[in-house]
């Protein structure tokens, strides 16, 4: 069985087998994406997915109803926090993700129909509301950024989300099941095709 050459250590591996490009639905997974993207800034996806669990304990499930509410007490206990990546302006971004996550929650009835039912036909008015997937065949034919997300980065900073600029956005793209960039060879592919 022959998986795509980043998925090395275990928790890569079934983050990889069960998660990475399938299309997700659910608001909170969402959220949960759009947090751990951002906290992915400058650092490796594998720390990030190490520190995943004591993430989603200390930050109420990503929850962003509770998130919202977040202030300097609370960064201030984060901080201290040595299971969590410590970093005061990414934990800061918490609270104001949230907010922006809820007001476009509210404004479109999930973050699903602003996705794919508003930002990618703004995007490309031709698009089906199919996934788009990449045919590559080793990793350093998948690029960092596309015009799709540089134009999706943008809309999003734009409703005041942070820590989402155009590389972390085409993960974010990746991970939401925007865009599949299995390998061709990838058994993962090969079972979906």
């Amino acid at each position: 069985m022959r998986r795509c050459e980043w998925a090395k250590g275990e928790i890569d591996i079934a983050y990889h087998d069960n998660e990475w490009g399938k299309v997700i639905k659910d608001d909170r997974k969402f959220f949960e994406m759009i947090v751990l993207e951002g906290f992915q800034a400058g650092l490796s996806w594998h720390g990030v997915l190490q520190k995943r669990e004591a993430m989603r304990a200390a930050f109420d499930g990503f929850d962003p109803e509770k998130i919202k509410l977040y202030g300097e007490a609370e960064i201030a206990k984060f901080m201290q926090n040595e299971g969590l990546i410590r970093n005061r302006l990414k934990l800061k971004s918490l609270a104001t993700n949230a907010l922006a996550f809820l007001s476009v929650t509210q404004e479109f009835g999930s973050f699903y129909d602003y996705l794919w039912g508003h930002l990618l036909k703004k995007f490309d008015p031709k698009f089906d509301g199919k996934q788009i997937i990449n045919h590559y065949q080793n990793i350093k034919q998948v690029p960092a950024t596309t015009p799709m997300s540089d134009f999706v980065a943008k809309e999003l900073k734009r409703r005041g989300f942070k820590f989402l600029g155009s590389v972390s956005t085409y993960a974010f793209l990746q991970s939401a099941g925007v865009v599949d960039d299995h390998m061709d060879y990838c058994f993962v592919r090969q079972k979906a095709d």
